[in-house]
């Protein structure tokens, strides 16, 4: 685990994240300040946190893409920042192949996390 702070009042652990080499200086020796490129959450709880509460936080704080993972269903809900805020890139299935938009080439057969 690890912290990532947003500011002062706004600190997070994503279950998964990404941060692009360019900006690796938000990176410290104890957490990262400021948002990383792609946070993955996996639904373990309440869905609300991180289909509402944490997708709200990390749009404002400016996270590029944000992936939710619902286990149960078998899918991944894929978001991308736009200068309106998020929008769907893509619900992805067990039997399909995910996409990312910033991670240009990435795909992953969802068979073999699923």
């Amino acid at each position: 685990p690890v912290d990532v702070f947003f500011d002062n009042e706004n600190c997070v652990q994503p279950d998964i994240l990404f941060i692009a080499d360019e900006r690796k200086k938000i990176i410290t020796k104890k957490n990262v300040q400021g948002a990383p490129d792609l946070v993955v959450e996996i639904v373990s709880g309440s869905k609300n946190i991180d289909t509402v509460d944490k997708k709200q936080l990390y749009e404002k704080f400016g996270v590029k893409e944000y992936w939710i993972v619902f286990p149960e269903e078998e899918t991944i809900s894929v978001y991308t920042l736009t200068e309106n805020g998020y929008s769907v890139f893509g619900s992805f299935k067990k039997s399909g192949t995910l996409h990312s938009k910033i991670l240009a080439g990435l795909k992953i057969e969802l068979i073999n996390i699923f």
